[in-house]
């Protein structure tokens, strides 16, 4: 199966972006080393990529890629080079307006990439008990007893120690669609 039938194959749950770098660091380019445009090609395309999936992305950062894959697919030594190069171009036609959102509006649509997602407290759903604060080694969690508690999203490094502490599931992960949360502690409802 070539790098491009994989990347045909994506169920709604997953990444194209992430799928395609994990195409890009499994291929055999990676580890040859025979010529310059297949090995220095494909660690370039895996670091734009993988800047891509942690929010690092910048607006000239496809041009990049298909200029890149370019000279691979007419300088590389083997077919291998060429293969993946052709993975790339074609999943960036295909798929651009995915890469577009993770570039410019910050947000992986499947949800795939951890860098795009943000934790919120659900205020149905906290009983304000503080374990989450008490786990909280950056105190990026507000609150008191009996308060809604709000997580500091710019404080919060994205753990995830508060969402295993939590026992009532009031903390969730949220994508591009995020849930409606107090700005502030408020009293508890429950």
């Amino acid at each position: 199966m070539s790098s491009t039938d994989k990347i045909k194959e994506l169920k709604e749950d997953q990444c194209v972006v992430d799928v395609l770098l994990k195409t890009v660091q499994g291929h055999a380019c990676k580890d040859c080393g025979k010529c310059v445009f297949g090995y220095e090609g494909i660690t370039q395309l895996e670091m734009i990529l993988k800047d891509i999936t942690e929010k690092k992305g910048r607006a000239s950062d496809k041009a990049l890629l298909e200029d890149l894959c370019e000279m691979m697919k007419t300088q590389s030594l083997c077919e291998d080079g060429a293969d993946i190069a052709d993975a790339v171009t074609e999943t960036l036609s295909s798929y651009g307006d995915i890469f577009d959102e993770h570039i410019s509006k910050k947000a992986c649509r499947a949800g795939v990439c951890k860098k795009f997602m943000t934790y919120h407290i659900l205020a149905s759903k906290c009983i304000g008990c503080g374990e989450c604060m008490d786990v909280c080694e950056d105190e990026a969690i507000l609150g008191k007893k009996k308060f809604v508690h709000v997580i500091d999203l710019d404080e919060c490094t994205f753990c995830g120690k508060c969402m295993n502490a939590c026992d009532e599931d009031a903390i969730v992960m949220a994508g591009a669609v995020k849930p409606k949360c107090p700005k502030k502690p408020i009293p508890c409802k429950r």
